[in-house]
């Protein structure tokens, strides 16, 4: 810990990536960077992530937890979340005294308690991919320390990733975690919907005349409200053309019933957007 603390003064991090999937890739790309930091990833097969991670960043890669340093300063947990509990319990075998942190948006800080004295999260808020890079600095960050020397740590550490860097508890960040399913996962489960649905009705490749709407209406979003933003048949009250539009899913329920449901969603937050309008006036 005071190693890592005192990270101006010294040359070297020793740092374990453990796990070797997407949010792996984007730590072990951003950290390369840093020359303080000497990087070893460990995964327990030899998947060909993790031969790409030892060729792209020419940093060591391990297959065996024995072959895990005594010295390493701090432990970056990048599993699944049901593999959590079962990597603390290894680093708290291991008997090392290293810095453990997890990056998971829905497992509590108290996964990794038992693995360390300091323990920490680090959950970006973002959508990864393994290999394509994402522009860190605009990726807000939320962390959160077993104490107060464990947070401040996390805070100053997680500002080598990030300029939005928020302190957040477990709590917080699992309702924090539901938010990005419901606007991030879930509008995409809907782009889907509507490349499928283009394919069969109009033919391959339309789907790249929506991007434009979903780049826009994504934009829109960061000078007015989402209520404010929303367009639409729903939002304007027009049942002729809802009407029109449910005849046309008839060959598809699942979309016809989620279109039902949405539009109604839709009408409820707009008259609620109003109602609030008219207060504040």
């Amino acid at each position: 810990m005071k190693k890592i603390m005192a990270a101006k003064n010294i040359s070297q991090i020793k740092v374990l990536v453990i796990g070797s999937g997407n949010i792996a890739w984007h730590i072990v790309s951003h950290l390369s960077f840093f020359k303080r930091f000497d990087i070893t990833v460990y995964n327990r097969t030899s998947t060909p992530h993790l031969k790409q991670l030892h060729k792209e960043f020419k940093v060591s890669v391990i297959t065996d937890w024995k072959n895990v340093s005594k010295e390493t300063d701090l432990f970056f947990i990048c599993t699944s979340d049901s593999a959590i509990k079962t990597i603390a319990d290894k680093i708290r075998k291991s008997k090392v005294k290293g810095f453990v942190i997890h990056t998971s948006g829905t497992a509590p800080l108290k996964e990794i308690a038992s693995a360390s004295k300091n323990t920490g999260v680090f959950y970006p808020l973002q959508t990864f991919s393994f290999g394509q890079s994402v522009f860190w600095p605009e990726v807000p960050v939320f962390v959160e320390g077993n104490d107060t020397r464990s947070l401040n740590f996390m805070l100053s550490f997680a500002k080598l990733f990030s300029e939005s860097v928020v302190k957040l508890n477990s709590e917080q960040r699992l309702k924090l975690h539901l938010a990005a399913v419901i606007a991030g996962n879930f509008s995409n489960a809907m782009y889907a919907a509507a490349n499928t649905f283009t394919e069969k009705e109009l033919g391959k490749d339309f789907f790249k005349y929506l991007i434009p709407l979903i780049v826009k209406t994504a934009k829109k979003t960061r000078s007015v409200s989402p209520a404010n933003a929303q367009t639409g048949p729903a939002a304007r009250g027009d049942k002729k053309t809802q009407k029109q539009h449910l005849v046309l899913l008839k060959k598809y329920p699942d979309l016809k019933k989620i279109y039902k449901s949405l539009s109604k969603l839709i009408e409820k937050q707009q008259k609620a957007d109003a109602k609030l309008q008219r207060k504040t006036k």
